[in-house]
């Protein structure tokens, strides 16, 4: 297979990155830190093709049309570039910032992604969203409504290429708490970042629709969506 991941230079998608490209699949990365992707690119020469790219630039799109071109094709793409700061006081340049990244950037790129698909007559696209797209979080709410946009673009999207008999195939990956840089603190159920990208491989192989990457949470997610909003604002 060859698979694309937007923004592969730390966490869960170098992770996932490595993964695939150590299973001989020819992956190609994108980050805004060139060192980083040779890095990557030298211990899997053969595998790995990179490009840099920052999701909030104009070129983006370019960025992703190069990349495919020294692939020779693309049959995956998987965006994985997200940020997130929890903070009591609500800033607009640090929540904007959030959306750029998150609901711009990922629009952007995943409109192109689709409509190559479509062209293409095949192809899975993938995200990697959050828990926190199920319900507004205290100290984080564009990052939680920026999850909950990518959740429901992907499902618009899967829902459109169905009725268009589109034969395209859609992962939303819901990850939990997993050890990297984005999680700050030592939460309950944390995964190691090893164990969430072995979840993440296996279900992207075998081209899942919603992947849990800690089971538990899709039973925790049934209770928290029917929790009522009076209770839900006073308890965090």
């Amino acid at each position: 297979m060859k698979l694309i991941i937007i923004g592969s230079t730390s966490g869960l998608g170098r992770g996932t990155a490595e993964l695939f490209a150590k299973g001989g699949h020819q992956v190609g990365i994108t980050g805004r830190r060139t060192e980083l992707l040779k890095e990557i690119q030298s211990l899997y020469p053969h595998t790995v093709f990179i490009e840099t790219m920052d999701v909030t630039e104009n070129n983006c799109v370019q960025k992703l049309e190069s990349l495919i071109d020294k692939m020779q094709g693309v049959d995956a793409i998987l965006y994985s570039s997200g940020v997130g700061t929890a903070s009591e006081i609500v800033d607009y340049k640090i929540e904007n910032q959030t959306n750029i990244v998150n609901v711009q950037g990922f629009t952007q790129l995943i409109d192109y992604a689709y409509n190559y698909f479509v062209k293409q007559g095949h192809g899975h696209l993938a995200v990697i969203s959050s828990v926190a797209g199920f319900r507004g979080l205290r100290g984080a709410p564009s990052y939680s409504a920026s999850k909950a946009y990518q959740r429901i673009y992907m499902e618009s999207l899967a829902q459109t290429a169905h009725h268009c008999k589109h034969k395209l195939t859609f992962s939303t990956i819901i990850p939990g708490f997993v050890d990297t840089d984005l999680i700050k603190e030592n939460y309950p159920l944390m995964l190691s970042c090893e164990k969430a990208v072995k979840i993440i491989y296996k279900n992207l192989l075998k081209k899942k629709r919603i992947i849990y990457v800690n089971g538990r949470w899709r039973y925790i997610v049934f209770f928290m969506k029917r929790i009522p909003v009076c209770i839900w604002e006073s308890m965090l």
